[in-house]
């Protein structure tokens, strides 16, 4: 698929699904998980999923404590903000956020690591239905699904966020106003 103005047309046979994005500079910067253990939850993205620790920082006058991870610098890359709320050790995380995708070599592999840090699997390594992208799905500890894409390296492996929506046309119209009026402040306009 590749943008046209506000509509997203096919990809050529010359042009991946992705090359576009190379050009487009417009990105998501970061989400925030409220978490009800911040160390625990530091360990498994860095430990299991290989995302790095970016920054830490304490607010005491305002009872929380949040932590950057990614893979890379938050200038460039995306990033998931983890919040400590003081006092508060479990959050309930309702149904509209499905999960986010993460790009790896060997789906397989990182599930066994997972596994062996006490982590979370609940869909086991697979083709996806009808097609045959190895996927499997993971639980961090405080119940944010991830879903594991096996793909090659890649730069951005933070690669697709699924949301549940009750009016799909209204969603979709939506995400394309937010489109156009993001590409017209990036024009001056």
């Amino acid at each position: 698929m590749r943008p046209v103005g506000n509509v997203v047309h096919a990809s050529t046979a010359q042009e991946t699904a992705l090359e576009w994005v190379k050009k487009d500079k417009r990105r998501m910067l970061h989400v925030v998980y409220r978490v009800g253990d911040l160390d625990r939850t530091i360990k498994f993205y860095t430990e299991c999923l290989g995302m790095k620790l970016l920054r830490k920082r304490d607010i005491p006058e305002e009872r929380y404590t949040n932590a950057f991870l990614g893979y890379g610098p938050e200038d460039s890359h995306f990033v998931i903000e983890l919040t400590y709320n003081y006092g508060v050790d479990k959050y309930d995380i309702g149904t509209a956020f499905g999960h986010f995708g993460i790009a790896v070599e060997d789906v397989a592999k990182a599930v066994e690591l997972i596994k062996a840090k006490g982590g979370k699997v609940t869909r086991e390594p697979g083709p996806v239905k009808g097609g045959s992208t190895v996927i499997a799905f993971i639980e961090d500890p405080d119940g944010y699904k991830f879903e594991l894409i096996e793909r090659g390296p890649t730069p951005e492996p933070l690669c697709q966020v699924m949301l549940r929506v009750g009016d799909l046309d209204r969603s979709i119209t939506f995400y394309e106003k937010v489109k156009v009026a993001a590409q017209n402040i990036g024009n001056g306009i």
